[in-house]
């Protein structure tokens, strides 16, 4: 089913583009070139809602190219996926350098470029829905700007963190922050075995992803040219574009992220501890019932069988007073046995006395618990 996308296809390859367009017919529109000198010429006439783009091309190489579109307005929100046979975390990193969304190792499968194409049909949608809110976004971003300053973004961020109850809405919130400080961001929480990325592109853009599974581990604040990755817990944030070219502000910057960062952090670990809390919660609540199902079917054979058991003392009293008759016994043999059994009957009535004792502190306690899942 045609998707209404535009692609184009650069290599140098003709097998490649055959191949693709193979791939790609009957999904969407598609355009191929052999060098990046055509494509450029095609671009004022008409822009593809896509780009796949070799990286080792005649001319200008693939770098360059997507370089080239990022900086010009007109182009810079085309999404470009690298095609390359290398695979090294260097080759992702220059690609993501560039300004690349996505990446494909060659030789590829059908099912993975249409998958790829799917992801990026969903970034696409993403963009659109961003560029109508943008001018919204700006004036709100000005505004808190203007008002607060830098650090009151801080502050208002760690104010609306106590609402986030979930990744996904505190994420939201570390990105408007960053926003606001006209920075570009990409985020990565890791809460309760689940990891969730987020960026302005969207949730879980596969080479975001792989950037941030990358400097995950590369210490507490780690700069590399024009980016930053603050690690806290289990936070990663990861800066695009720091003003290397305002020393002071970039240390502003850095101050200040730090300060987000750990507050977010440490929300995190809130956040945690309220899912801990809330499974404890459930499972008490699905294991109260029975266990108040089972006190009721103790308290209830216990009853039974004190009633069983004084009728069986109250029996052998009476049977032991009759046999004293035919077994010729002495007026203190019988006061010994009589003794005797009474000390007996005395010992059960007591163990009978600390089984209930024992009942009554279960019901206790299981009526506390239930008092506390009603508070």
């Amino acid at each position: 089913m045609d998707s209404g996308l535009l692609v184009f296809i650069v290599d140098d390859d003709e097998i490649i583009l055959t191949v693709l367009r193979e791939i790609l017919a009957g999904q969407c529109a598609v355009e191929c070139f052999t060098s990046v000198e055509a494509c450029r010429a095609r671009l004022p006439e008409r822009q593809p809602d896509l780009l796949l783009l070799d990286l080792s091309l005649p001319g200008m190489d693939g770098y360059t190219f997507c370089r080239e579109l990022k900086d010009d307005w007109e182009t810079q929100d085309i999404p470009v996926i690298f095609v390359s046979a290398n695979d090294d975390m260097e080759t992702r990193l220059s690609c993501y350098e560039a300004g690349g969304e996505d990446f494909i190792l060659k030789p590829f499968e059908p099912a993975e470029i249409q998958c790829k194409l799917q992801v990026a049909e969903r970034i696409i949608a993403s963009k659109r829905a961003l560029n109508e809110q943008a001018g919204y976004a700006q004036r709100t971003a000005l505004s808190a700007m203007t008002s607060m300053g830098e650090l009151g973004v801080v502050l208002q961020f760690l104010s609306k963190s106590f609402a986030c109850s979930d990744v996904e809405s505190l994420a939201a919130a570390i990105l408007d922050a960053t926003r606001q400080w006209d920075l570009q961001a990409a985020v990565q929480l890791r809460l309760d075995g689940r990891v969730y990325s987020v960026s302005a592109h969207g949730p879980e853009v596969p080479l975001e992803v792989a950037v941030l599974n990358h400097v995950r581990n590369s210490g507490r604040i780690f700069q590399f040219k024009s980016r930053c990755v603050f690690n806290y817990g289990n936070l990663t944030l990861l800066l695009n574009n720091m003003p290397l070219d305002d020393e002071e502000r970039a240390g502003r910057i850095r101050d200040n992220v730090a300060l987000l960062a750990e507050g977010a952090a440490a929300r995190m670990q809130a956040i945690e501890s309220d899912l801990l809390a809330h499974r404890r919660r459930e499972g008490i609540e699905r294991v109260l019932p029975r266990v108040q199902q089972v006190l009721q079917s103790v308290q209830a054979g216990y009853r039974r069988s004190s009633f069983e058991l004084t009728q069986s003392m109250l029996e052998f009293e009476q049977v032991l007073a009759k046999s004293f008759v035919s077994l010729g016994l002495t007026e203190e043999q019988e006061e010994f046995l009589t003794g005797l059994t009474g000390e007996q009957m005395r010992t059960m009535v007591a163990s009978q006395d600390q089984g209930a004792q024992i009942i009554d502190q279960l019901q206790e306690l299981a009526d506390s618990l239930e008092a506390l899942l009603r508070n």
